[in-house]
């Protein structure tokens, strides 16, 4: 069983803070917290979207719009 940031994986969740890419940090917001958060493929994601966490690197949810 996976916990804390781990968890998340498979999630979904909204972008509270926009993701500039790869490199910058955004926020994402899921299970009621918001969590640091890159874009996993480098394309930025706009504040409000929904993504899926597909891992955890270094402390930061990876992510990608939900239904790519």
């Amino acid at each position: 069983m996976r916990n804390g940031i781990e968890a998340l994986v498979g999630e979904e969740g909204v972008v509270s803070r926009a993701i500039p890419g790869s490199i910058h940090l955004g926020q994402v917001h899921a299970r009621g917290e918001d969590w640091p958060a890159l874009s996993a493929y480098g394309d930025p994601i706009v504040e409000g979207a929904v993504v899926l966490v597909i891992e955890v690197e270094n402390g930061h949810l990876m992510v990608v719009p939900s239904g790519a």
